[in-house]
């Protein structure tokens, strides 16, 4: 047996059917393998970084782990801004590629991939001996799944088109890998049950772990009962829709009424969620609040801006054992759950004027709200314009949102949607990126075309890159070359294979989402929105402006099938 089909082999035994690449020297004897492999489909990208955030979305939009190939060298080397973005999300993938020795002589395409992937925040494993090839493979499975991070196994030049002496005998890391769907111990709970007991304005707080365990009715049964006020993550938006006590997004884009409950708070139980900075807003967001988490890794990973209890366990477990010891406690209680609480969560903030020179991205944002059809996924990039979704658009029931800025880049869009649209083709996979970003990647429309991956792309199109713009305005700078002419990007689908549509208006979102949802393949729609009005993040954050973001709530109920 050839080495290239061993590896093959158990990429697809390791793989939940979809693996992500771009072919090149380094792959093309396993990629080749893989086409025999039915229980694995390729799906491939026309760049390399592309590949990695197509697993990085599938990953994020699943729960699952990712795998991609690209080639050896430069192959991997364009690969960077992807790779730092999914371990800065701490998405579980293992990226397959091989490697020229680096010494000058055997190839230009040499490259250290140690030291590459450790500048990647990405852990690095050799399979440069055949005596431990399948031991290896397995560890670097192992590592990704336990620890939640991007691996990179590479195999040497030497070994591409090797011989394999001996049977292969591949056994997949998931029969190694330890339950994460236990509630936590008992003495843990009743910790934290203590806690709980004593709070008199508690908030739940759910992340993405809460998510992809399946805990929202869990977590709702536990509110009700101690009187908790609801919130999220901006990866878990709109987790808590349809309650009456939902705050919405916890952090940098808390609406108005969120901000001043969050900050009356005296207790905070995150479940699934990393508190980080963004979620935290640095720490200050809730300043009164004791902190109690609880998440299925085995420890907290550093002490962190909020520190407090941590309790390892499956969010949805543990919450439910939780609610039946509260319950020994005594009944419900009213806890944060006033007229007081109410009648501010009810009062409506007020939008400043509506823009003149474009459309109006808040009134688009609230448009499609109301054209998404059930249980589509929104997939934001990153930019100026992402706060108009984050803080403007109200998901529809059983939707989902997830982003590709957890490195601040732009340009990462297009392929993480398409990967999200892949873990469940069902949904319609709506991308909202914007002109620039899109530019940087426009050519994964053919790839995307040539697929049939369903994607509305709604294009944020101020025809420059906004947040350059308002930054050198604002700092008293020439801000020439961060605005062009629009390209005609509907010509530029049509060119790709796709179609799309210029909207004159922001209700006509409407339609466009109705012909999107109807294509095999992606649909552009051009939004050319105010190219000066500052969002509501940018206002607060360079402008020391007031917070004027919304709380959202959902636009209607589930639609009957």
């Amino acid at each position: 047996m050839k080495v290239s089909h061993a590896i093959a082999e158990a990429l697809a035994l390791e793989s939940d059917g979809i693996l992500f690449g771009l072919m090149g020297d380094a792959n093309m004897a396993v990629w080749d393998a893989l086409l025999t492999q039915a229980r694995a489909r390729i799906v491939w990208s026309r760049h390399d970084g592309a590949a990695i955030l197509m697993a990085d979305g599938y990953a994020q939009a699943s729960g699952k782990l990712g795998i991609a190939t690209v080639t050896s060298g430069p192959g991997l080397a364009s690969a960077a801004n992807a790779l730092i973005s999914a371990a800065r999300a701490g998405s579980p993938l293992v990226v397959f590629t091989g490697e020229y020795p680096n010494d000058g002589k055997t190839s230009v395409q040499g490259l250290d991939t140690r030291r590459f992937a450790a500048a990647c925040e990405c852990e690095f494993r050799s399979l440069a001996s055949l005596d431990t090839l399948a031991e290896d493979v397995a560890e670097g499975f192992y590592t990704a799944r336990t620890q939640q991070r991007p691996v990179i196994i590479s195999l040497p030049y030497a070994h591409w088109d090797a011989e394999l002496p001996w049977d292969w005998d591949y056994r997949v890391s998931t029969d190694f890998v330890p339950r994460r769907d236990m509630a936590a111990p008992a003495e843990a709970m009743a910790e934290l049950a203590d806690k709980l007991a004593t709070a008199e304005r508690p908030v739940i707080l759910a992340g993405r772990g809460a998510q992809h365990a399946d805990a929202r009715a869990a977590l709702v049964a536990l509110g009700d009962h101690v009187g908790a006020l609801f919130a999220t993550s901006l990866v878990a938006k709109g987790f808590f829709d349809g309650h009456a006590h939902d705050l919405g997004i916890s952090g940098s884009f808390s609406s108005v009424p969120t901000e001043a409950l969050m900050a009356e708070a005296d207790f905070v139980l995150a479940v699934g969620a990393s508190l980080n900075s963004f979620t935290s807003e640095g720490g200050l967001l809730f300043p009164r609040a004791e902190v109690a988490r609880i998440d299925v890794k085995p420890h907290a990973p550093s002490i962190g801006l909020v520190p407090g209890l941590y309790v390892k366990g499956d969010a949805r477990r543990t919450c439910e054992a939780l609610l039946t010891m509260m319950q020994t406690r005594g009944g419900p209680r009213a806890g944060f759950r006033n007229t007081d609480t109410q009648q501010r969560l009810a009062t409506p903030v007020p939008l400043p004027a509506r823009a003149t020179d474009g459309l109006d991205p808040r009134v688009l944002m609230q448009a499609l709200s109301k054209a998404l059809p059930d249980r589509a996924q929104v997939v934001s990039g990153a930019g100026h314009f992402w706060s108009w979704p984050v803080a403007h658009l109200a998901l529809p029931p059983g939707g989902r949102f997830q982003h590709s800025a957890s490195f601040g880049s732009i340009g990462l869009g297009l392929g993480h949607a398409i990967g999200a649209a892949m873990a469940d083709p069902t949904r319609l996979t709506v991308l909202i990126e914007g002109d620039g970003s899109l530019l940087q990647a426009v050519q994964e429309l053919h790839a995307a075309v040539e697929q049939k991956v369903r994607v509305a792309v709604v294009v944020m199109n101020d025809a420059a890159y906004g947040a350059e713009v308002m930054k050198m305005q604002w700092k008293g700078r020439n801000h020439r070359d961060a605005q062009w002419t629009s390209p005609d990007f509907v010509a530029l689908a049509r060119g790709f294979g796709c179609d799309g549509t210029v909207l004159e208006r922001e209700d006509d979102i409407g339609a466009a989402i109705a012909r999107a949802a109807t294509c095999e393949g992606p649909f552009v729609i051009d939004a050319r929105i105010s190219p000066t009005l500052v969002s509501d993040a940018y206002s607060r954050l360079f402008l020391a402006q007031e917070n004027r973001i919304p709380l959202l709530r959902p636009v209607r109920a589930a639609r009957s099938a």
